[in-house]
């Protein structure tokens, strides 16, 4: 795998001079803009957040295939499964080349007071059987650190994602992504800060809501050594 660099964009995106910093992002070498999946503002719920559906169809469409786009990650047990479906996945499954992250989340970010227990083995099969996710050259990749999900990745020749931690976790995720055969997604890791290790890997870089200067200086940061 090529290295790659992406950004994962903060709450309040597109609340605060979005065009001009979608324009200023244009200007870099950026693999991929995800867009989280919480309901609520993971670092103040007293702020807004933006909404993933809507969001992710603004994005793609502003972005015009300059740049791919991605979730990361979705939960799978926030909705029903039949909402889960029809409303979400059916339609990002429609965008080309979209990146896929799959979880089952906790409750470190955002407190829940109910989830659904929704396989996500059973919906790991219907993306993969998808023929959008197929003709659109998509990626499918899954978060966290459990023994269930490294054997689903493996199963499944995934990619796979983890959420800052130790580099001896994430080389282990490395150690199971290096045997697989023409893996569907990309072997990532979201970062807070510049970190080097001996193979390459999809960073994520984890951008935290700012006015337009400090912005584009945590930009300049992040790509000038690319």
């Amino acid at each position: 795998m090529n290295k790659k660099n992406s950004l994962l964009l903060p709450p309040q995106f597109f609340e605060n001079d979005f065009h001009k910093k979608l324009n200023y992002i244009l200007q870099f070498k950026i693999d991929v803009l995800y867009l989280f999946d919480h309901l609520k503002n993971p670092i103040n719920a007293t702020k807004p957040t933006y909404i993933l559906t809507e969001e992710v169809f603004n994005l793609y469409e502003k972005v015009n295939n300059k740049i791919k786009i991605g979730v990361c990650v979705l939960n799978v047990n926030t909705r029903y499964l039949g909402k889960l479906l029809k409303d979400i996945l059916e339609p990002l499954l429609e965008l080309k080349s979209i990146s896929l992250g799959l979880g089952t989340g906790d409750n470190k970010y955002e407190n829940r007071d109910f989830l659904y227990e929704n396989n996500i083995e059973d919906i790991i099969c219907y993306i993969l059987e998808n023929k959008n996710f197929i003709n659109n050259e998509s990626q499918l990749f899954l978060g966290g650190n459990s023994k269930e999900k490294l054997d689903l990745v493996k199963k499944y020749n995934l990619g796979i994602n983890q959420w800052m931690g130790s580099d001896s976790n994430f080389i282990k995720k490395q150690n199971v992504y290096k045997h697989l055969l023409n893996p569907v997604g990309s072997l990532s890791r979201c970062i807070a800060y510049e970190n080097q290790l001996e193979f390459d890997y999809e960073k994520i870089h984890i951008l935290k809501d700012s006015n337009l200067k400090i912005f584009q200086e945590s930009i300049d940061k992040i790509f000038k050594n690319e």
